[in-house]
C-alpha cells in the first residue's frame, strides 16, 4: 500500500535553498507566482512523484484559448477591426479570421450545426 500524500507542516519543511537540484528551482519558481507556497506545493509534488522523471508540457494550448476568447469578446464589442487586431496581437491576419470563424459558444455551435434527430 503507498504511503499517505502528506502536506507537511510548515515547522518541518525546509527553505528554498535547502532543497536539492530540481526541487529547489520549482520551489523558487512557484515561489515567484505563489509567494510563501513554493516549498510546499514542492514537496507535495516529491511525494506524489518520488524519483520520477517527469516531463512538463508547455500550458500554451490554454493560454491560447483565453487569448482567443478575448480576441473573440473584443472583436464582438466592436470598434476594432480584425487587421488592428492582428497588429495588436502580433497575429498573421488569417489567424485572426480563424479565431473569428469560430463558434464563440456552445449555443452558436449547436445552431450552426444540423440535428441529426
Amino acid at each position: 500500500m503507498p504511503e499517505p500524500i502528506i502536506d507537511i507542516p510548515e515547522f518541518y519543511r525546509p527553505q528554498v535553498d535547502d532543497l536539492p537540484g530540481d526541487l529547489r528551482r520549482i520551489a523558487a519558481a512557484i515561489d515567484d507566482y505563489i509567494p510563501g507556497e513554493g516549498v510546499r506545493l514542492t514537496l507535495l509534488l516529491a511525494q506524489i512523484f518520488p524519483g520520477q522523471h517527469i516531463y512538463i508540457r508547455n500550458a500554451r494550448v490554454y493560454l491560447r484559448a483565453i487569448r482567443d476568447d478575448g480576441i473573440r469578446a473584443e472583436y464582438d464589442l466592436g470598434g476594432i477591426t480584425s487587421k488592428e487586431l492582428a497588429t495588436k496581437y502580433r497575429l498573421c491576419l488569417r489567424q485572426i479570421e480563424k479565431i473569428l470563424a469560430r463558434p464563440s459558444s456552445q449555443a452558436e455551435l449547436e445552431e450552426k450545426q444540423m440535428s441529426l434527430f
